[in-house]
């Protein structure tokens, strides 16, 4: 399988361990016999604010009422996303809709030279309890944290994740796996390749991929 890793997507900021567990994982999948291939760049920007003006205005739309009549029912932060959403005007949202398309048609074209793509999960190991947003990202939101996976929602990538290790706080790192629209069942084989690897006394020669 042509497979390609990218720890940053090239715009995202995951730590030292999540990327040192992410690599591990990348050279393993080399040791299966995958052509792995390194790409520090797949998006020519960060795509949060499509997800956000997408999605979120479903879901503003769906608690509009709580919204206005009931705010103090919503998690504060929940809400502090949807009201940029809501409030924007429809030339922006349309605008953003057509974004959306062009985004899909490059990530078909990316997936033209691969059949998967591999990423971190997530940017940190684990958040504290009650915490919303890590504090190493202050700057992110809710949605715009989790750099990885919403690209995928808006492209309508099939994905997994399997876990790539564990961190020295013993929490576990996630191994995003990504494939071509409709490929499924790539995804799920190399998934389970992966995780194969994980059993005591594994040996390539007796779980081919």
């Amino acid at each position: 399988m042509r497979v390609v890793y990218s720890p940053t997507l090239g715009y995202a900021r995951p730590n030292a361990e999540v990327l040192k567990l992410t690599d591990r994982a990348a050279e393993t999948l080399g040791t299966l016999g995958c052509q792995v291939d390194l790409v520090e760049k797949v998006f020519d920007a960060d795509p949060a604010d499509l997800w956000t003006a997408e999605f979120y205005a479903g879901v503003g739309i769906r608690l509009r009422s709580f919204m206005e009549d009931q705010r103090e029912l919503l998690d504060a932060a929940v809400a502090d996303v949807l009201e940029p959403a809501l409030i924007q005007d429809m030339r922006d949202y349309y605008a953003k809709v057509f974004s959306r398309y062009a985004l899909r048609d490059t990530v078909r074209g990316f997936f033209e030279r691969y059949d998967v793509l591999i990423s971190p999960v997530l940017p940190v190991t684990s958040l504290e309890v009650s915490k919303n947003i890590p504090d190493e990202l202050p700057d992110r939101n809710l949605v715009s944290w989790v750099y990885f996976t919403y690209p995928f929602n808006l492209s309508g990538q099939p994905a997994a994740s399997v876990c790539a290790g564990v961190a020295a706080d013993g929490m576990p790192v996630g191994l995003q796996i990504v494939g071509r629209s409709h490929s499924e069942h790539d995804v799920v084989r190399l998934a389970a390749a992966f995780e194969r690897t994980q059993i005591p006394g594994y040996n390539v020669r007796n779980y081919p991929i």
